[in-house]
């Protein structure tokens, strides 16, 4: 073996293993967000979950150079849906009745994004098997609100906890990595 292959092959081993310790804290981070996520929406006060399908719906994946790692489901952490994703209803029937609903309450809602009528756990679990991150990036972490309404929720009601999320990503990120501020 020369000496340009035993050296090409130690830099690789090193990779491999810095690469492998990353993705071990990065793991770590990948839950903190998750939960960071879930206590943003439930902590939030004008948050009202009917069905709970959005909080089941948050998902926090983890890619390797663009392949799946590993996905943490808040699916996992909360209470299970109380039944699927309401639809658009027709003229007849305008409303959804609740008693109670998700958050305990007796309610009314009539829906205006339609959806699949599915459950909010199917959708994360299919979102973390179909997304490719894009780019090139050795790592990509994706925090993902995976309902169909969970925008429009977050234009309409600022509810969603994806702001607060993102700062706490950002704050916990630098201690994660041992960063420090520039």
């Amino acid at each position: 073996m020369s000496n340009k292959s035993v050296i090409d092959t130690a830099f690789k081993d090193f990779e491999k293993q810095i690469m492998d310790m990353t993705e071990q804290e990065l793991k770590k981070y990948c839950w903190s967000i998750l939960q960071s996520a879930i206590k943003a929406r439930e902590m939030n006060p004008n948050a009202h979950d009917f069905t709970g399908n959005l909080l089941n719906s948050i998902v926090v994946c983890l890619y390797r150079r663009r392949s799946p790692v590993i996905a943490y489901y808040s699916s996992s952490l909360v209470g299970e849906a109380i039944r699927p994703k309401m639809r658009v209803l027709s003229t007849k029937e305008k409303r959804y009745g609740f008693n109670p609903d998700y958050s305990g309450e007796r309610s009314v809602y009539k829906p205006t994004v339609n959806t699949n009528g599915g459950w909010g756990k199917d959708d994360a679990e299919a979102f973390f098997e179909s997304y490719v991150p894009k780019g090139k990036n050795m790592f990509d972490i994706v925090v993902a609100y995976t309902v169909e309404y969970a925008n429009w929720v977050e234009i309409q009601r600022q509810t969603t906890g994806i702001l607060q999320t993102q700062k706490f990503a950002e704050r916990a990120g630098m201690t994660f990595m041992e960063l420090k501020a520039a």
